[in-house]
Order: structure tokens, then sequence, then C-alpha cells
């Protein structure tokens, strides 16, 4: 997403150039955003004349509105399935869904267009307000989108309905079959595969009842059509940013359900299938940790352990068995089905980073003795064991 708008904001302000930016006497004043009832912008909205001002980058990111800018015609267009806003610079007129409507007048600064929170929320068939408590400025969104793009393609997904959405020949069209309704938030992530093929991923992790809640829905899309779909739920306590790999590169595009990996080729083709449970010889299902050409890194739910899976060899490792002190290995032997001590979680193995074939974890030892808690470094060869 962050990509997608660094290229449309280059393009932005080069043509802003050609742009008469509205000339105020007071100067700008900052001001917060509460959207659904939370701080969603701090300090990121401008006050002019007593009128607030979002930026396009926000109403984008925070408002999941596809952006489009015309420098011949110094006319932005924000578009979502359910409203499609035309404003021209500079002017106080507006265009929602087709109807023109008196509006205060978007200006460009410093290579950026504001465009007015009045105009967003009527757009939105709601309304903005002021918060004196916070002197924030209050939205609210019913629809409640998010959006991406890659290649040129756009998807969006309402939380409030459950409903996704793809750009089809310039229009949003919904994705029969495509539901998400059992996430009340979520990212939204597309990857596209060529050949009016994409995975479109929608998800969430995040705490509840003390537990860490992993949701994912996974759509391979083809011609507009949902060809496959996949659900992957985890509750327990395995925290991405702290347990998860560090740093992962060369990834594959897979679809996981937990228990299979399909991975994907051109055009959505179907690339190679992996059964975890039969690789591995665990039961599933699975958390996947990182996919490439020649292993896979998965960590069974009973017992959240990495195991290498060597592609090349077939062979499946479980990690811990293999390093070098025999008393940590039977420490962990002692304890491995404990899925529900955090301190011990966050001494298992933890992918840092590949050079090579050598992959680079890091651990605690949990062996009793003066070396107890101590992190260490280990390393795994595909197709050996090294220290």
């Amino acid at each position: 997403m962050k990509n997608r708008w660094s290229k449309w904001a280059a393009g932005l302000l080069a043509g802003s150039l050609l742009i008469s930016p509205v000339s105020h006497a007071a100067p700008p004043e900052k001001a917060s955003l509460i959207l659904n009832g939370s701080n969603v912008n701090s300090g990121g909205l401008e006050i002019r004349e007593g009128r607030a001002y979002m930026s396009l980058e926000a109403a984008s990111e925070l408002l999941g509105f596809l952006a489009d800018y015309n420098r011949d015609s110094h006319t932005l267009t924000l578009l979502r399935p359910d409203t499609n806003l035309r404003m021209k610079v500079g002017s106080e007129r507006a265009e929602i869904d087709g109807r023109k409507v008196k509006s205060s007048s978007a200006f460009a600064e410093d290579g950026e267009i504001y465009i007015p929170l009045r105009a967003l929320s009527s757009a939105l068939k709601t309304k903005a307000g002021w918060d004196n408590v916070s002197a924030s400025a209050t939205l609210q969104d019913p629809g409640r989108y998010r959006m991406d793009s890659s290649g040129g393609r756009t998807a969006w997904v309402s939380f409030a309905t459950g409903e996704v959405y793809a750009l089809e020949s310039g229009v949003p069209k919904k994705l029969i079959g495509a539901d998400v309704s059992d996430l009340e938030w979520g990212t939204v992530d597309m990857q596209n595969l060529g050949g009016d093929a994409y995975l479109l991923t929608v998800g969430r992790e995040y705490g509840a009842a003390m537990q860490n809640v992993h949701n994912r829905y996974q759509f391979l899309v083809k011609d507009g059509i949902v060809q496959r779909q996949v659900h992957f739920r985890y509750s327990g306590l395995y925290v991405s940013s702290e347990m998860g790999p560090r740093d992962l590169s060369a990834q594959r595009t897979y679809l996981t359900d937990g228990n299979v990996v399909d991975v994907l080729g051109a055009g959505g083709s179907a690339a190679a299938v992996y059964d975890l449970e039969e690789l591995t010889g665990q039961k599933g299902p699975f958390i996947v940790e990182s996919v490439t050409t020649d292993y896979l890194l998965v960590r069974a739910f009973d017992t959240l352990q990495p195991t290498v899976i060597d592609l090349k060899t077939g062979e499946a490792v479980l990690l811990y068995k293999e390093l070098p002190d025999e008393d940590e290995v039977r420490a962990w032997d002692a304890v491995t089905g404990n899925t529900g001590e955090l301190l011990l979680l966050q001494s298992r193995l933890r992918f840092e980073e590949r050079k090579d074939d050598r992959l680079i974890f890091t651990y605690k030892r949990i062996a009793s003795g003066a070396d107890f808690g101590r992190e260490e470094k280990w390393v795994y060869e595909l197709n050996g064991i090294t220290n």
C-alpha cells in the first residue's frame, strides 16, 4: 500500500507545479481525527479558516479510497464501492455519485492535495463534527472500507458487511462468494499473479481474552471470479512480531489453511501442493512461517516448535531435537507440549535470517544451570547441521 501511494504521490508532486495553491491569510493549524470513535490520525488534519482538511494520502489509507489525480484538469477522483467523489482543485463545487454539490475547495500545497472533511463526510453519507475535549475532528465511516492495489489491480473490503470488491473496467464489482464477515477489521493485501489472476489476503492478528488470534482469508481470483478460497485461524499465545521470523526473503506466493500449503505459479496455476502432516509426521494444523523454493518452515499448533522441511530431500527436521547440548534437548523434551507458558514460548527457536544455505536461529536456554536464560545463536544448514 505504501509503495503504491509513494508512486502516486511522486506523480502528484511533479504535477503540482501546474497548480496554483489557494491563498490563506492565517497560518495552518493541525488537528487530529477521531474515526469511528478511535483517534487514527494524530495531528494529521489541516485546519484552514475554521475548516478541516484531510490529505489524499490519509483519505486513501484511512477511508479506503482509490485516489486518482488528473494533472491536466487539476481534477481529483476518490472511488470506493459505495461512493465516487470528484473535485477540481480550487473549485467550490464537488460531484458525489454524479450529483453536483457546493463545497469548500480542495487545495494543493508542498506537493500534497488536501480535501475538505465535509466533502468526504457528504460522500460517505455521514456527518463530520468537532470534539472540544480532545480538539479533534470526528467522522463516522459506515462502510469501514480498506483497499489495496497491486499491478494495476485494486480490491476493497467492507468490514461493516464482510463484502469484497474488485475494480473491473474502472468499476468496483462485488466478488461473489468472498465473505469475511467474522472479521471486524483487518489488512488487505493483493499479489498480482499475471494473466488476469491475483491472490487477495484479508486478515488480522489481535489479542482477545488473553489469547492472540490469527484470522485470515485468502482468495485466488482469476478473470474476476473466485477460483479458490481458504481460511486460517489460530488462537493461542504465538505472536508473530515476538516469535515469528525477523527477516524473510524470496518467499513464494501460496494459500494455506494450516494443513496444506498450495504454492501458486504464473496466472494462478498450481505450482506445488504440500500436505504438512504427511511431510512432518506431526499433527496439524500448523503456523506456516516461510515458503521458499527449497524449504518450508512451520510450527504445529500442538508444540509451536519450528520444523524445517527440506524440499530437495523431503526430510523434515524438528529443530530443537538437533541442538548440540543434550541437556537442552532433554529440557525441551519435558516441556515441548507446553504452549501456555509465555516464557517458554519466547525461549523457543526463532528464525533470524538466511545466508546461502544457512538458516540462522536464536533461542534462550532453559536447561538448569548457570547459563539458564542466556540467548544463543544456532545455525541449521540445509542438508546438514552446524553449531
